[in-house]
């Protein structure tokens, strides 16, 4: 039988229990797994496999090899009850981080210390006391999770600068359901359609009833450019590269194009250094001549050292308790965290503060004493440039060799994503963003050679 080669280990595997029994949840989509069969789903996998090459759908980690996103093509599935809880957790997140970072920059806040805000490379001291459109800071959120068991879900990481993957999540989930439409049967999955939203959050940003939004790129030689290349089309705004748009009379941002140059009002942001790319963007910016999503300066909500006061920025700003867990996490800065970590360091997981796409991430358990004395130095010498979070044995799911017809099972996480727009309404789009491990590892990131999965949101 297909699943004979599963035997689920200490971990939470989504699919089966300990005594291999099928989670009721994942009942359906095993049958259907099951009648299909190895050859005929092997089948189906090289054509899903050759219908994302022809996509162009990948995640170049080297600029100089096409690389399409490595799939794992069985779905997750995600009860509706889990999401609900999920999507209220992920939208009272939002609020509370947005109304933080305005009180950063245009109040007195007093949540997180100073001196930790101040050491934080994203926090932008020309942001004092400047207003963004509609007083919105994060218009587009990511949020990384991971799934303990019993539709208890605990959030890893806040990612508020430049979140990227969601497209990912639309087209493996896409993909998937065009070449194996036989899993879905006996399941009612949740649609969603992210460009509504999209283009509702930019019309009430800016002043005008047709605003010209363009989506601006760091090439398409940028490991994203896919992304980038599919949210302009299906939103219907052009994709620009920094040489095509320049600071024009009055302080406004112009784009080049052969029909004529033509003015803009919105940037969604694809790329860090503005003025790097569009010599005069930030002036044009804290100008109020063209609105940027996300907004700049929310990278300080980004500060891994900066997570660990989101609870209470939740209770001050919302008045409300919070929804979702997040890991259990230590201010390195303090002696007795020092101290605690160090003796225990073996069990940890150690993050750079600054660190992303999984870069900077040392899971002590997976790594042994290769990298244990060199870490423990550094934290001792540059305390502040770190975090520890206590490692997390989180859920697993199945996957599939794809050549070899073997199953396996590996870690999983979930990249959830928001909207927030100017007149307050938050949507959370049903399913997110599954990234699958490597073998030998919890790290989940495509950048640090991860693979995703279709996710379905079921009811």
């Amino acid at each position: 039988m297909l699943f004979d080669s599963i035997t689920p280990q200490s971990a939470v595997n989504e699919c089966f229990g300990l005594d291999g029994s099928v989670r009721p949840v994942y009942r359906g989509l095993v049958d259907n797994l099951e009648s299909m069969g190895i050859d005929e789903l092997q089948r189906r996998w090289q054509a899903a496999d050759r219908s994302a090459t022809a996509d162009a759908f990948t995640f170049r980690l080297d600029p100089r090899e096409f690389r399409p996103v490595p799939t794992d093509w069985i779905p997750r599935i995600i009860p509706g009850e889990e999401w609900e809880t999920i999507a209220r957790g992920v939208s009272q997140r939002l609020r509370a981080l947005n109304a933080f970072i305005l009180d950063l920059y245009c109040g007195e806040q007093n949540v997180v210390p100073p001196d930790v805000l101040f050491t934080c490379p994203y926090y932008n001291p020309q942001l004092q006391d400047f207003h963004p459109a509609r007083d919105l800071f994060v218009h587009i959120y990511g949020i990384d999770l991971v799934h303990m068991g019993n539709g208890r879900y605990v959030i890893l990481e806040d990612n508020l600068r430049i979140p990227s993957g969601i497209t990912y999540q639309m087209k493996c989930t896409e993909i998937g359901l065009r070449v194996m439409p036989e899993l879905a049967a006996g399941y009612d999955i949740q649609p969603y359609d992210i460009r509504d939203a999209y283009r509702e959050m930019f019309l009430s940003l800016c002043d005008t009833e047709s605003p010209t939004c363009v989506l601006l790129t760091d090439s398409k030689y940028g490991s994203a450019f896919f992304e980038h290349r599919y949210l302009s089309e299906l939103l219907g705004i052009a994709l620009v590269e920094g040489s095509d748009l320049y600071i024009g009379q009055e302080g406004r941002v112009w784009a080049r194009a052969m029909g004529g140059d033509f003015p803009v009002d919105l940037i969604y942001r694809r790329v860090e250094d503005l003025d790097m790319f569009v010599p005069g963007l930030m002036e044009a910016y804290l100008n109020h001549k063209v609105v940027l999503v996300n907004a700049m300066g929310t990278g300080a909500c980004d500060d891994k050292l900066v997570f660990l006061w989101v609870p209470d920025m939740i209770r001050k700003y919302l008045g409300e308790e919070p929804l979702l867990d997040q890991a259990l996490s230590y201010d390195l800065r303090e002696p007795a965290n020092r101290q605690h970590v160090l003796q225990n360091l073996d069990r940890m997981v150690i993050k750079a503060r600054h660190g992303y796409g999984g870069l900077g991430v040392y899971i002590m358990p997976d790594l042994g004493s290769t990298y244990k004395s060199g870490l423990a130095r550094q934290i001792i010498e540059q305390p502040q440039g770190y975090i520890a979070q206590e490692t997390l044995d989180f859920s697993k799911h199945i996957v599939l060799d794809g050549e070899g017809g073997r199953l396996d099972e590996r870690y999983v996480d979930l990249r959830v994503f928001a909207t927030q727009d100017g007149n307050g309404r938050v949507s959370v789009f049903p399913g997110g963003l599954t990234r699958v491990s490597q073998a030998s590892s919890r790290v989940t990131n495509n950048s640090s050679g991860g693979s995703c999965k279709p996710s379905w949101v079921v009811t």
